[in-house]
């Protein structure tokens, strides 16, 4: 064994010993044992907050590899830090990343366990989002087995669109174990399924099951991070929350109660539209197509001011391109004078809460704001759902 991953494995097992119970207590969070045989493994699990390695690591007591965005590796001294002690395994957000595949396969077959967050991405309205088609056939091409796990109550802990913390109810265990040889019998998209399945979660689905309170302070504030389209006056740019209160200027105003759901601020107001996010982003996705089909060509969907564009470079080195008015419409995305053809993005990411990532011929950017921060998830959207309905080839 290499003193590299003798540090690492020293590490996890601190980590695991001494910080488990702080973060069990914090935050609610009840980890199962998990019993799965000797390893290697390719762990797969649903993704809803910055702790879930740590969360899922609860579970196990076998050191693992975890598979991160690439923009953990571009902070300096945390990342030189985060690399030293834990060695992830970088992945290019808004791009097909050929180099964390064969990384991770080479990791397995040198023995040593990998998990991989199979969305790619933290979810916005409490449903698990779909995973990576690769996904099946790179477990099949490990040779190992294949773990899938499931977090429950995540979403409502650390909420993405948010900032806070809520301390509530969680659960993580072992869904199923899949050997290899059930693996050869298997088409890479059987496998997908067995993990599309395995790992799904409905965040107010459970909750209708057996209701937690997660408490917190200002439960609402950041929900204007994923929902931008008001379902009373139909406009987006309008909605702003401030405590537990999600307001329009149109008038229309929901409490986000501790349960998740909404609620009204006072008995006299009208009967909600909608009573949870998962509802209110559902509508929402088809008010964006519509909004779309309304546009002309060249029109612009939405702006906003002082959002830098970010050159991403080999090595993890980044540069400021420009510092602009952010904008999309169903042609371009541009950043002052620098304008992406939406045919030539091959595809489009979030990171953290708002920002973005991109890629166009080959090369990676990201959109940071310099002041205030924007609602990524909305130009996010737009591309999707565009490209998605074959305005975009």
């Amino acid at each position: 064994m290499d003193k590299a991953l003798k540090r690492h494995k020293r590490v996890f097992a601190f980590c695991r010993t001494i910080l488990g119970g702080i973060i069990q207590r914090i935050f609610g969070f009840h980890p199962e044992k998990a019993e799965v045989g000797k390893g290697p493994f390719l762990i797969t699990a649903n993704h809803n907050g910055e702790l879930d390695p740590a969360f899922l690591a609860l579970s196990f007591s076998e050191h693992m590899y975890f598979v991160s965005s690439e923009h953990v590796f571009r902070k300096g001294l945390l990342s030189q830090i985060l690399v030293y002690f834990f060695a992830p395994i970088a992945r290019v957000k808004g791009m097909t990343d050929a180099t964390a595949a064969l990384n991770i396969i080479r990791h397995v077959k040198k023995g040593t366990n990998v998990c991989l967050f199979a969305e790619g991405n933290r979810s916005y309205n409490g449903v698990t989002g779909p995973i990576f088609p690769a996904t099946g056939k790179l477990a099949k091409a490990t040779g190992a087995s294949l773990v899938t796990y499931r977090l429950e109550g995540g979403y409502l802990t650390t909420p993405r669109w948010s900032r806070t913390t809520r301390k509530g109810h969680m659960r993580g265990y072992v869904v199923n174990v899949y050997t290899p040889e059930q693996l050869k019998q298997m088409t890479p998209e059987e496998v997908n399924d067995h993990i599309r399945e395995d790992i799904w979660e409905d965040a107010f689905e459970r909750q209708q099951i057996k209701t937690y309170h997660y408490k917190g302070k200002d439960l609402a504030v950041g929900l204007e991070n994923a929902l931008y389209f008001c379902p009373k006056c139909g406009k987006t740019g309008t909605l702003h929350s401030e405590g537990d209160v999600f307001s329009c200027t149109c008038g229309m105003r929901v409490r986000y109660a501790d349960t998740g759901f909404f609620e009204k601020v006072e008995p006299s107001d009208p009967e909600l539209t909608f009573t949870t996010v998962r509802d209110w982003d559902f509508w929402q996705d088809k008010r964006v197509l519509e909004y779309a089909s309304e546009m002309k060509e060249d029109e612009i969907a939405y702006s906003d001011e002082d959002v830098m564009l970010i050159a991403v470079e080999g090595g993890h080195k980044d540069s400021v391109a420009e510092i602009g008015t952010l904008s999309i419409s169903k042609q371009a995305l541009s950043v002052g004078n620098h304008h992406f053809p939406l045919d030539r993005v091959s595809s489009i990411a979030l990171v953290g809460v708002y920002k973005m990532v991109f890629s166009m011929d080959g090369k990676s950017y990201e959109l940071r704001a310099a002041k205030t921060p924007y609602c990524g998830r909305k130009y996010f959207t737009f591309y999707e759902l565009l490209k998605s309905s074959g305005d975009i080839k």
